[in-house]
């Protein structure tokens, strides 16, 4: 009867602790599913809340941008649905000209159009250039250096429109590029999007008016990434949403350690 007591009273200990280590990790393998389920509903349900929002407000932005006017009265850019390059055409505020005056070193340069579409250029003063093609700009420059005693003055401008690139792209800056760049290209000069940059909502920002473009359609052939830029349009490449690598990356990270932990307890309790 001794030998068979301790016998009987060991076997429940081991059951015991077996019993308790797969009921912990039956306890955090559905803690861990119960969680997910609630978080990945709310992910969908906010995803697709922000899509709707961002759709109702570019239809809004689209319709207030075709109606506005600017100061200069001249009307406001029509919206990137305008898959059409930009031709050089006019020029506005925020176009930089670069003018390169032949045997006078001295007033060749770079130009920024002021908000008054005027450019100040030392030796010259004031010229008009906002409204104006580049050859008549050409033509006024070389009257200006007339009226100062040049003779037969020999000049070439070229412009270019200042576009800044923000958001999830390699080389975020603000671009000096040559009229007609359309806005994929651009984002080519900037190094592309990053791992977490999302082209399907590249976001214009013009005149105090938002575009959203998808840029990844372009990709497969759409025309949306030929859009026509200006001087002064900001380009900004938003985060992905919902389940990224990154966030794929942590969850498998977060159930491995987990295990590593129920295992270590299993252990502790059979010793």
């Amino acid at each position: 009867m001794r030998s068979i007591i301790p016998e009987c009273s060991t076997r429940p200990r081991r059951a015991t602790a077996g019993h308790a280590g797969r009921g912990l990790i039956l306890a955090v393998v559905l803690g861990l599913g119960t969680a997910w389920a609630r978080v990945a509903p709310a992910q969908g349900a906010v995803g697709a809340a922000a899509r709707d929002s961002v759709a109702r407000d570019s239809v809004r932005r689209d319709s207030a941008a075709r109606s506005a006017v600017l100061a200069t009265g001249d009307t406001v850019p029509r919206p990137p649905a305008d898959t059409t390059p930009r031709a050089t055409g006019t020029l506005r505020q925020g176009d930089v000209l670069q003018l390169k005056v032949y045997r006078d070193s001295e007033i060749s340069g770079e130009y920024l159009i002021e908000a008054n579409g005027n450019v100040q250029i030392p030796g010259l003063g004031v010229v008009r250039a906002a409204g104006l093609r580049p050859d008549e700009v050409t033509r006024a420059l070389v009257e200006a250096l007339r009226a100062r005693g040049f003779n037969d003055p020999d000049l070439a401008i070229r412009p270019q429109i200042r576009v800044s690139v923000l958001g999830e792209v390699h080389a975020p800056l603000l671009y000096a590029i040559d009229p007609g760049l359309s806005l994929i290209q651009l984002l080519t000069m900037a190094g592309g999007p990053t791992e977490l940059g999302d082209l399907r909502k590249v976001r214009v920002v013009r005149d105090g008016h938002v575009f959203v473009v998808d840029v990844q359609s372009a990709l497969d052939g759409s025309p949306s990434g030929r859009i026509a830029l200006y001087s002064n349009d900001v380009i900004y490449v938003p985060k992905k949403g919902g389940l990224t690598r990154q966030t794929t990356q942590f969850l498998v990270a977060l159930i491995g350690a987990t295990l590593s932990l129920v295992t270590t307890i299993i252990v502790i309790a059979k010793n």
